[in-house]
Formats: structure tokens, C-alpha cells, sequence
């Protein structure tokens, strides 16, 4: 999903090299094993976030002042922008 992302590219070049210390070993092994457990990481992190809204949006759905609430922002939102 991030392969064809600007922001990513941009994480990789300025942000993940300041966590490589040439000291302690091999710097491409290290932006290796740190590039690895991004990529691990991600789609992990992606589905905590799918689930938490799929179960927000089961409540929200089942909820009758949601319903109300979204009535109302819609409705004047929408007469805000006739004017």
C-alpha cells in the first residue's frame, strides 16, 4: 500500500537513518532490519485500526441519537453551503 507513497520514501531517507549507529555494525543491515520490522509492523497496525472501526461504526449504526446527531450536521451543512 505505502510502495508508491511520497511520505514513506520521505520516513525512510530523513527519519529511519538516524537510527542507525555505523558503530555498532553494518549500516545497511541495520536500516534492513529496521525497514523489515516497518513493514512488519504495518499491516499489523493497519488492522487494529480496521477493526476498531469496523466495531465503531457496528455501535455507531445501531445507535438512534447517532442517527439524529448525523441528520443534523448533514442538514446544516448543507443549507450552510445553498446560501
Amino acid at each position: 500500500m505505502n510502495v508508491f507513497n511520497p511520505k514513506t520514501a520521505l520516513f525512510f531517507l530523513a527519519f529511519l537513518p538516524q537510527f542507525v549507529e555505523p558503530a555498532k555494525g553494518q549500516p545497511w543491515l541495520q536500516i534492513l532490519v529496521l525497514g523489515l520490522a516497518f513493514i512488519l509492523l504495518g499491516p499489523i497496525t493497519d488492522s487494529i485500526w480496521a477493526l476498531a472501526a469496523g466495531s465503531a461504526g457496528e455501535t455507531l449504526r445501531k445507535s438512534r441519537k447517532w442517527a439524529q446527531v448525523q441528520r443534523y450536521v448533514s442538514g446544516t451543512i448543507s443549507s450552510g453551503s445553498a446560501s
